[in-house]
């Protein structure tokens, strides 16, 4: 899976393998010439997808700091050892995962992404042991279930999320319509079935609750049938991809098709909309779009652009058509990292906190920028899967609001 494995080696670096906390011999921040940074990421599980080209990615964006000079540190230039640890996909795990790297080894500071379902619990674990924790591409208000005082996040908010899907419903014609709300039966269902409609209507549509789903459930049919009957123009949710791709399946079987399907977190990646269905079942779906190679930004470590950004990613991991929305991420979490500690000077939690409180700067995801609850407001825009005939996958984006700089590089395209 690694086509430049050997040129990741860099100024005494070394990697613990994916799914072990093992770090390699050496210094470590005590000796001073080393900062140890934990990564905490999904490797296996149901969230793998998130975490593919992690490793590679962090590494490659730490070896640039490096081969800079690394960072100074009270009065000393360190470079920056990563040890990462495989969350499993679960929170216990990610949590365990957290507890690992800070007790057994001693790490700095830590950085982690891809999910709630890691993100939140590894911030609980450097809040109890006091060290900062640097995280991305969660949803802002999923992230923020606590009063922080060392974690740190960029994200996108619910907001920015909807308005990705109410774009995709105007450009789809059906200004005014009824929209589906797709929720499962937890926390974040009720949460989101709130959200949705709210926004829904606030935008001059009408929502619709077909009934909630209990995730993993293998039969849809009367979720489908409630929203055939309300005649539904759109249907929108936020679903694991197992979940969605099931649902799907069964809604394109039922002979009701509504004129857009916009759906979180199910559809980022070209694996989740092949698992949706074979032979392209899923083009025509519209998601939110994190990041692409397109967005009008920079590198703050190198000044690359994102469309240099990607296509490193693309050198670094095979089977890809081209750099995912976490590529993106992954860097710029690299990026976080590079500036605070380069604007803070040392690694007391205290100190890089406050540098944290008001520090603003560009990265290729956009300017960070920390609220008072710790986060940072990322913008978004609107993507639609199109399958081609060579079997391969093209995400559009369709809309660019959100984005100032970014154009579009497709029209909506309605199913066939």
């Amino acid at each position: 899976m690694k086509k430049r494995l050997a040129q990741l080696a860099a100024v005494g670096m070394c990697v613990a393998m994916i799914g072990t906390l093992a770090a390699c011999g050496g210094s470590s921040s005590s000796s001073g010439d080393v900062i140890t940074v934990g990564v905490v990421y999904p490797a296996t599980g149901a969230l793998a997808a998130y975490g593919d080209g992690t490793e590679e990615f962090y590494q490659y964006a730490v070896d640039q700091i490096n081969e800079q000079g690394g960072i100074e540190i009270d009065g000393e230039m360190k470079t920056i050892e990563l040890v990462f640890a495989d969350s499993e996909s679960d929170a216990t795990k990610a949590s365990e995962a957290a507890n690992n790297l800070i007790s057994s080894k001693g790490v700095d500071i830590m950085l982690t992404a891809k999910t709630a379902d890691t993100t939140v619990p590894v911030a609980a674990a450097c809040e109890r042991a006091g060290i900062i924790c640097l995280s991305d591409d969660t949803p802002d208000e999923a992230w923020a279930t606590s009063d922080y005082t060392y974690s740190y996040h960029a994200g996108f908010n619910t907001e920015n999320e909807l308005s990705c899907f109410a774009d995709a419903w105007d450009l789809a014609g059906i200004s005014g319509g009824t929209v589906g709300v797709m929720h499962a039966t937890d926390t974040e269902g009720q949460t989101m079935i709130d959200a949705i409609s709210s926004y829904a209507e606030s935008r001059g549509y009408t929502a619709y609750d077909p009934g909630a789903y209990t995730s993993g459930a293998t039969d849809y049919t009367s979720i489908i049938n409630n929203l055939k009957s309300e005649n539904c123009d759109a249907v929108v949710g936020v679903m694991l991809t197992s979940d969605f791709g099931t649902f799907f399946s069964q809604l394109k079987s039922s002979g009701y098709m509504p004129t857009v399907v916009t759906v979180a977190k199910a559809t980022l990646f070209t694996s989740d909309v092949d698992s949706a269905g074979a032979d392209g079942l899923a083009s025509g779906l519209c998601s939110e779009v994190w990041w692409t190679e397109n967005h009008p930004y920079t590198s703050s470590i190198t000044g690359q652009s994102c469309a240099e950004i990607a296509e490193a990613w693309m050198e670094l991991i095979d089977g890809y058509e081209f750099a995912p929305a976490t590529a993106g991420y992954d860097y710029a979490n690299v990026e976080i990292l590079y500036n605070v500690l380069k604007e803070a000077g040392t690694l007391d939690a205290d100190a890089i906190a406050a540098v944290c409180d008001e520090i603003e700067f560009d990265t290729v995801i956009g300017t960070i920028n920390y609220n008072e609850d710790h986060y940072s407001v990322q913008n978004l825009c609107t993507g639609q899967w199109i399958y081609n005939e060579d079997g391969t996958w093209t995400q559009n984006i369709i809309s660019a609001v959100q984005v100032d700089g970014l154009e579009t590089t497709g029209e909506f395209v309605p199913f066939e």
